[in-house]
Protein backbone atom coordinates (compact mmCIF):
# COMPACT_ATOMS: atom_id res chain seq x y z
CA UNK A 1 0.00 0.00 0.00
CA UNK A 2 2.33 2.55 0.95
CA UNK A 3 4.56 1.86 -2.77
CA UNK A 4 1.50 2.47 -4.33
CA UNK A 5 0.29 5.44 -2.31
CA UNK A 6 3.86 6.77 -3.16
CA UNK A 7 3.76 6.18 -6.75
CA UNK A 8 0.84 8.05 -7.05
CA UNK A 9 1.87 11.27 -4.91
CA UNK A 10 4.97 11.03 -7.16
CA UNK A 11 3.08 10.66 -10.38
CA UNK A 12 1.20 13.52 -8.99
CA UNK A 13 4.27 16.04 -8.16
CA UNK A 14 5.74 15.70 -11.39
CA UNK A 15 2.56 16.05 -13.63
CA UNK A 16 1.77 18.99 -11.66
CA UNK A 17 5.37 20.76 -12.06
CA UNK A 18 5.52 19.62 -15.78
CA UNK A 19 2.64 23.27 -15.94
CA UNK A 20 5.23 25.52 -15.67
CA UNK A 21 2.88 28.42 -15.80
CA UNK A 22 0.33 26.67 -12.82
CA UNK A 23 3.61 26.04 -10.98
CA UNK A 24 4.58 29.57 -10.90
CA UNK A 25 0.84 30.66 -10.08
CA UNK A 26 0.62 28.49 -7.11
CA UNK A 27 4.11 29.42 -5.92
CA UNK A 28 4.53 33.00 -6.37
CA UNK A 29 1.06 33.85 -6.54
CA UNK A 30 0.15 34.03 -3.30
CA UNK A 31 3.07 35.74 -2.00
CA UNK A 32 2.35 38.58 -4.63
CA UNK A 33 -1.36 38.45 -3.45
CA UNK A 34 -0.57 38.72 -0.04
CA UNK A 35 1.89 42.08 -0.39
CA UNK A 36 -0.68 43.87 -2.75
CA UNK A 37 -3.69 43.05 -0.76
CA UNK A 38 -1.89 43.97 2.87
CA UNK A 39 -4.68 46.73 3.33
CA UNK A 40 -7.61 47.38 5.56
CA UNK A 41 -11.10 45.59 5.03
CA UNK A 42 -13.98 47.88 6.13
CA UNK A 43 -16.82 46.12 7.22
CA UNK A 44 -20.29 47.83 9.31
CA UNK A 45 -20.53 46.65 13.08
CA UNK A 46 -23.76 45.64 14.61
CA UNK A 47 -25.40 43.67 17.75
CA UNK A 48 -21.81 43.06 18.87
CA UNK A 49 -21.67 40.66 21.73
CA UNK A 50 -20.76 42.18 25.27
CA UNK A 51 -20.56 40.74 28.45
CA UNK A 52 -21.24 42.83 31.88
CA UNK A 53 -19.68 42.17 35.08
CA UNK A 54 -21.92 43.99 37.44
CA UNK A 55 -19.91 44.05 41.22
CA UNK A 56 -22.54 46.94 41.90
CA UNK A 57 -26.45 45.51 40.86
CA UNK A 58 -28.34 49.06 41.56
CA UNK A 59 -30.49 50.81 40.17
CA UNK A 60 -28.08 52.72 38.56
CA UNK A 61 -26.18 49.93 36.99
CA UNK A 62 -29.09 48.55 35.73
CA UNK A 63 -29.70 51.34 33.59
CA UNK A 64 -26.51 51.37 32.15
CA UNK A 65 -27.17 47.72 31.28
CA UNK A 66 -30.04 48.47 29.45
CA UNK A 67 -28.68 51.29 27.32
CA UNK A 68 -25.58 49.47 26.55
CA UNK A 69 -28.25 46.88 25.54
CA UNK A 70 -30.89 49.49 23.82
CA UNK A 71 -27.46 50.67 21.58
CA UNK A 72 -27.79 49.21 17.65
CA UNK A 73 -24.43 47.93 17.60
CA UNK A 74 -24.27 46.23 20.91
CA UNK A 75 -26.17 43.37 22.30
CA UNK A 76 -25.67 42.18 25.91
CA UNK A 77 -25.25 38.39 25.84
CA UNK A 78 -23.39 37.66 29.31
CA UNK A 79 -23.41 38.29 32.90
CA UNK A 80 -20.64 37.06 34.31
CA UNK A 81 -19.81 36.60 38.19
CA UNK A 82 -16.06 37.09 38.09
CA UNK A 83 -13.42 38.70 35.88
CA UNK A 84 -11.92 35.36 35.16
CA UNK A 85 -15.05 34.09 33.65
CA UNK A 86 -15.20 37.19 31.63
CA UNK A 87 -11.42 36.61 30.10
CA UNK A 88 -12.72 33.45 29.00
CA UNK A 89 -15.44 34.55 26.97
CA UNK A 90 -13.11 37.26 25.16
CA UNK A 91 -10.69 34.47 25.14
CA UNK A 92 -12.71 32.33 23.04
CA UNK A 93 -14.33 34.92 21.02
CA UNK A 94 -17.85 34.82 22.41
CA UNK A 95 -17.78 38.70 23.56
CA UNK A 96 -15.89 41.89 21.64
CA UNK A 97 -15.68 43.88 25.00
CA UNK A 98 -16.28 43.41 29.17
CA UNK A 99 -17.96 46.13 30.62
CA UNK A 100 -16.96 46.19 34.43
CA UNK A 101 -19.09 48.31 37.04
CA UNK A 102 -17.31 48.33 40.02
CA UNK A 103 -19.15 47.87 43.72
CA UNK A 104 -20.31 51.14 45.43
CA UNK A 105 -21.32 52.86 41.90
CA UNK A 106 -24.09 53.82 42.62
CA UNK A 107 -22.67 55.51 46.06
CA UNK A 108 -20.29 57.40 44.13
CA UNK A 109 -22.61 58.95 41.75
CA UNK A 110 -23.95 60.75 44.15
CA UNK A 111 -20.68 61.81 46.60
CA UNK A 112 -20.19 64.88 46.44
CA UNK A 113 -15.68 63.93 46.14
CA UNK A 114 -16.26 60.91 43.91
CA UNK A 115 -16.82 60.09 40.65
CA UNK A 116 -18.06 56.96 39.37
CA UNK A 117 -16.04 54.92 37.18
CA UNK A 118 -16.53 52.03 34.30
CA UNK A 119 -13.63 50.20 32.93
CA UNK A 120 -14.60 49.08 28.99
CA UNK A 121 -12.03 46.00 27.98
CA UNK A 122 -12.26 45.53 24.49
CA UNK A 123 -10.70 42.94 22.00
CA UNK A 124 -8.48 44.58 19.87
CA UNK A 125 -8.08 42.08 17.07
CA UNK A 126 -9.95 43.20 14.85
CA UNK A 127 -9.11 47.02 15.05
CA UNK A 128 -12.12 48.48 13.45
CA UNK A 129 -14.65 46.57 15.29
CA UNK A 130 -13.49 47.27 18.27
CA UNK A 131 -13.33 51.00 18.00
CA UNK A 132 -16.78 50.80 16.90
CA UNK A 133 -18.02 48.63 19.83
CA UNK A 134 -15.82 50.84 22.01
CA UNK A 135 -17.80 54.17 20.11
CA UNK A 136 -21.31 52.37 20.94
CA UNK A 137 -20.08 51.66 24.76
CA UNK A 138 -18.77 54.85 25.51
CA UNK A 139 -22.01 56.70 23.53
CA UNK A 140 -24.64 54.86 25.47
CA UNK A 141 -23.16 55.71 28.84
CA UNK A 142 -22.53 59.42 28.08
CA UNK A 143 -26.09 59.25 26.55
CA UNK A 144 -27.06 57.79 30.27
CA UNK A 145 -25.49 60.72 31.89
CA UNK A 146 -27.20 63.54 29.69
CA UNK A 147 -30.47 62.18 30.22
CA UNK A 148 -30.18 61.12 33.81
CA UNK A 149 -29.73 64.27 36.34
CA UNK A 150 -26.98 63.36 39.37
CA UNK A 151 -26.68 66.17 41.77
CA UNK A 152 -24.80 66.40 44.87
CA UNK A 153 -24.49 69.46 46.66
CA UNK A 154 -25.67 71.50 43.78
CA UNK A 155 -23.21 70.22 40.97
CA UNK A 156 -23.90 67.54 38.06
CA UNK A 157 -22.16 64.19 38.36
CA UNK A 158 -20.46 62.13 35.72
CA UNK A 159 -19.58 58.83 34.81
CA UNK A 160 -15.33 58.25 34.42
CA UNK A 161 -14.63 55.36 31.77
CA UNK A 162 -11.41 53.43 31.85
CA UNK A 163 -10.66 51.91 28.48
CA UNK A 164 -8.20 49.00 27.76
CA UNK A 165 -7.78 47.48 24.34
CA UNK A 166 -6.77 43.50 24.49
CA UNK A 167 -4.20 42.50 22.34
CA UNK A 168 -4.22 45.83 19.97
CA UNK A 169 -3.23 48.58 22.18
CA UNK A 170 -2.85 50.98 19.30
CA UNK A 171 -5.88 49.82 17.35
CA UNK A 172 -4.03 49.07 14.39
CA UNK A 173 -5.61 47.66 11.67
CA UNK A 174 -3.18 45.52 9.84
CA UNK A 175 -2.40 42.60 12.06
CA UNK A 176 -6.46 41.49 11.88
CA UNK A 177 -6.47 42.59 8.13
CA UNK A 178 -3.42 40.72 6.66
CA UNK A 179 -3.94 37.55 9.20
CA UNK A 180 -7.12 37.08 7.30
CA UNK A 181 -5.96 37.23 4.06
CA UNK A 182 -2.91 35.17 4.95
CA UNK A 183 -6.32 32.12 5.63
CA UNK A 184 -8.09 33.24 2.30
CA UNK A 185 -5.21 33.00 0.19
CA UNK A 186 -4.12 30.09 1.81
CA UNK A 187 -8.02 28.21 1.03
CA UNK A 188 -7.90 30.14 -2.31
CA UNK A 189 -4.65 28.36 -3.86
CA UNK A 190 -5.38 25.07 -1.89
CA UNK A 191 -8.57 24.66 -3.40
CA UNK A 192 -8.07 25.54 -6.78
CA UNK A 193 -5.57 22.77 -7.05
CA UNK A 194 -7.39 20.46 -4.78
CA UNK A 195 -10.29 20.76 -7.27
CA UNK A 196 -8.26 19.32 -10.72
CA UNK A 197 -7.38 16.24 -8.98
CA UNK A 198 -10.29 13.99 -10.28
CA UNK A 199 -11.62 15.79 -12.70
CA UNK A 200 -8.21 16.13 -14.86
CA UNK A 201 -8.44 12.67 -15.12
CA UNK A 202 -11.87 12.07 -16.41
CA UNK A 203 -11.20 14.78 -19.06
CA UNK A 204 -7.97 13.38 -20.55
CA UNK A 205 -9.32 10.12 -20.22
CA UNK A 206 -7.22 8.61 -17.63
CA UNK A 207 -9.39 8.01 -14.49
CA UNK A 208 -10.08 4.73 -16.52
CA UNK A 209 -6.89 3.62 -16.29
CA UNK A 210 -6.25 4.43 -12.30
CA UNK A 211 -9.45 2.07 -11.81
CA UNK A 212 -7.65 -0.73 -13.67
CA UNK A 213 -4.98 -0.81 -11.03
CA UNK A 214 -4.14 -1.89 -7.58
CA UNK A 215 -5.22 1.73 -5.52
CA UNK A 216 -8.05 1.57 -3.35
CA UNK A 217 -10.29 4.22 -3.99
CA UNK A 218 -9.52 5.71 -0.14
CA UNK A 219 -5.80 5.38 -1.64
CA UNK A 220 -6.71 7.48 -4.73
CA UNK A 221 -8.01 9.89 -2.74
CA UNK A 222 -5.35 9.89 -0.52
CA UNK A 223 -3.21 10.17 -3.43
CA UNK A 224 -5.28 12.88 -4.81
CA UNK A 225 -5.37 15.07 -1.66
CA UNK A 226 -1.46 14.83 -0.06
CA UNK A 227 -0.13 17.10 -2.52
CA UNK A 228 -2.45 20.15 -2.65
CA UNK A 229 -1.58 19.90 0.80
CA UNK A 230 1.87 20.17 0.83
CA UNK A 231 1.54 22.99 -1.59
CA UNK A 232 -0.90 24.79 0.67
CA UNK A 233 1.40 23.98 3.57
CA UNK A 234 4.38 25.46 1.89
CA UNK A 235 2.14 28.83 0.64
CA UNK A 236 1.04 29.05 4.20
CA UNK A 237 4.64 28.96 5.56
CA UNK A 238 6.19 31.41 2.85
CA UNK A 239 3.38 33.88 3.45
CA UNK A 240 3.49 33.35 7.22
CA UNK A 241 6.92 34.28 6.82
CA UNK A 242 6.19 38.05 4.96
CA UNK A 243 3.50 38.51 7.18
CA UNK A 244 6.65 38.33 9.96
CA UNK A 245 9.13 39.85 7.88
CA UNK A 246 7.55 42.41 5.53
CA UNK A 247 4.59 43.98 7.79
CA UNK A 248 5.64 42.94 11.49
CA UNK A 249 2.21 41.15 12.33
CA UNK A 250 2.49 39.72 16.04
CA UNK A 251 2.91 36.01 16.38
CA UNK A 252 1.98 35.63 20.37
CA UNK A 253 1.11 31.82 19.94
CA UNK A 254 3.18 28.76 19.43
CA UNK A 255 3.75 28.15 15.95
CA UNK A 256 3.86 24.19 16.55
CA UNK A 257 0.22 24.30 17.70
CA UNK A 258 -0.40 26.35 14.28
CA UNK A 259 1.49 24.12 11.64
CA UNK A 260 -1.03 20.97 12.26
CA UNK A 261 -4.11 23.11 12.47
CA UNK A 262 -3.19 24.08 9.45
CA UNK A 263 -2.51 20.91 7.76
CA UNK A 264 -5.86 20.16 9.43
CA UNK A 265 -7.91 22.92 7.71
CA UNK A 266 -6.19 21.95 4.62
CA UNK A 267 -6.82 18.62 4.76
CA UNK A 268 -10.58 19.48 4.92
CA UNK A 269 -10.52 21.99 2.20
CA UNK A 270 -9.23 19.60 0.07
CA UNK A 271 -11.57 16.90 0.75
CA UNK A 272 -14.34 19.55 -0.09
CA UNK A 273 -12.76 20.09 -3.19
CA UNK A 274 -12.21 16.87 -4.40
CA UNK A 275 -15.85 16.69 -3.75
CA UNK A 276 -16.37 19.18 -6.82
CA UNK A 277 -13.69 17.40 -8.81
CA UNK A 278 -15.82 14.29 -8.62
CA UNK A 279 -19.24 15.79 -9.60
CA UNK A 280 -18.15 17.94 -12.07
CA UNK A 281 -16.87 16.96 -15.57
CA UNK A 282 -14.41 19.45 -17.05
CA UNK A 283 -11.87 21.89 -15.32
CA UNK A 284 -13.80 24.66 -16.40
CA UNK A 285 -17.17 23.71 -14.64
CA UNK A 286 -15.19 22.75 -11.86
CA UNK A 287 -13.10 26.25 -11.62
CA UNK A 288 -16.77 27.79 -11.70
CA UNK A 289 -18.27 25.69 -9.16
CA UNK A 290 -15.12 26.37 -6.88
CA UNK A 291 -15.44 30.15 -7.78
CA UNK A 292 -19.04 30.25 -6.15
CA UNK A 293 -17.73 28.21 -3.47
CA UNK A 294 -15.22 31.06 -2.68
CA UNK A 295 -17.75 33.50 -2.91
CA UNK A 296 -19.86 31.78 -0.34
CA UNK A 297 -16.55 30.83 2.02
CA UNK A 298 -16.18 34.94 2.09
CA UNK A 299 -19.90 36.13 2.16
CA UNK A 300 -19.88 32.60 5.53
CA UNK A 301 -16.74 32.98 6.92
CA UNK A 302 -16.12 36.05 8.87
CA UNK A 303 -13.86 37.81 6.69
CA UNK A 304 -15.94 40.00 5.36
CA UNK A 305 -18.41 41.27 8.32
CA UNK A 306 -18.84 39.66 11.59
CA UNK A 307 -20.56 36.30 11.88
CA UNK A 308 -22.81 37.82 14.57
CA UNK A 309 -24.18 40.58 11.70
CA UNK A 310 -25.37 37.28 9.59
CA UNK A 311 -29.31 36.12 9.87
CA UNK A 312 -29.54 33.34 11.96
CA UNK A 313 -29.85 30.86 9.65
CA UNK A 314 -27.03 31.92 7.86
CA UNK A 315 -24.76 31.99 11.33
CA UNK A 316 -25.82 28.27 11.18
CA UNK A 317 -24.98 27.23 7.82
CA UNK A 318 -21.74 28.83 8.43
CA UNK A 319 -20.52 26.24 10.40
CA UNK A 320 -20.34 23.78 7.90
CA UNK A 321 -17.27 26.03 6.33
CA UNK A 322 -13.90 25.65 6.80
CA UNK A 323 -12.50 29.01 6.64
CA UNK A 324 -14.65 30.35 8.87
CA UNK A 325 -12.87 28.02 12.00
CA UNK A 326 -9.51 28.39 10.22
CA UNK A 327 -9.86 32.27 10.77
CA UNK A 328 -10.94 32.19 14.12
CA UNK A 329 -7.72 29.43 15.16
CA UNK A 330 -5.38 31.56 12.96
CA UNK A 331 -6.19 35.05 14.52
CA UNK A 332 -6.63 33.54 18.05
CA UNK A 333 -3.34 31.96 17.95
CA UNK A 334 -1.18 34.64 15.79
CA UNK A 335 -2.83 37.58 17.66
CA UNK A 336 -4.12 36.59 21.11
CA UNK A 337 -1.59 33.71 21.52
CA UNK A 338 -4.63 31.51 22.26
CA UNK A 339 -4.22 27.46 23.27
CA UNK A 340 -6.02 24.62 22.74
CA UNK A 341 -8.37 24.85 25.39
CA UNK A 342 -9.48 27.90 23.75
CA UNK A 343 -9.90 26.78 20.23
CA UNK A 344 -11.22 23.30 20.88
CA UNK A 345 -14.59 23.97 19.33
CA UNK A 346 -13.74 25.15 15.93
CA UNK A 347 -10.43 22.62 15.93
CA UNK A 348 -13.14 19.93 16.74
CA UNK A 349 -15.57 21.51 13.72
CA UNK A 350 -12.85 21.25 10.82
CA UNK A 351 -12.10 17.44 11.78
CA UNK A 352 -15.55 16.65 11.68
CA UNK A 353 -16.29 18.48 8.33
CA UNK A 354 -13.29 16.74 6.78
CA UNK A 355 -14.10 13.28 8.12
CA UNK A 356 -17.44 13.48 6.43
CA UNK A 357 -16.49 14.97 2.90
CA UNK A 358 -14.32 12.53 2.63
CA UNK A 359 -16.92 9.80 3.60
CA UNK A 360 -18.75 11.42 0.72
CA UNK A 361 -15.86 11.95 -1.58
CA UNK A 362 -15.30 8.19 -1.31
CA UNK A 363 -18.82 7.00 -2.26
CA UNK A 364 -19.23 9.24 -4.63
CA UNK A 365 -16.07 8.64 -7.03
CA UNK A 366 -17.58 5.06 -6.45
CA UNK A 367 -20.25 6.12 -8.39
CA UNK A 368 -18.86 8.32 -10.81
CA UNK A 369 -16.09 5.13 -11.55
CA UNK A 370 -19.19 2.45 -11.96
Amino acid sequence: MFQRLTTLIAKEIIQFSRDRILLMFALLGPMIQIVLLGRAIGQDVSNMPVAVVDYDLSPLSREIVTALDNTSELVVAYFPNTMEDASKLIDRGDVMGIVIIPPDFMVDSHSATRVPQIQVIIDGVSSLIAARTLGAAQGAIQSLVENTVIVSNQRPGGIRVYVDALFNRALDFRPDAISSQLGLITFEMTTLVAVMGIVREREIGTLEMLTITPLKRLELIAGKAITPIIIGTINFLFMLGITQFVFDVPFRGRFWLLLPLTVLYLACETAYALMVSTLTHSQQQATTVVFVWAMLALTLSGYLVPITTLPKFMQVISWAVPLRHFLVILRSIMLKGSGLAALWPDVLAIAILAVVMIILTTRTLNRVIE
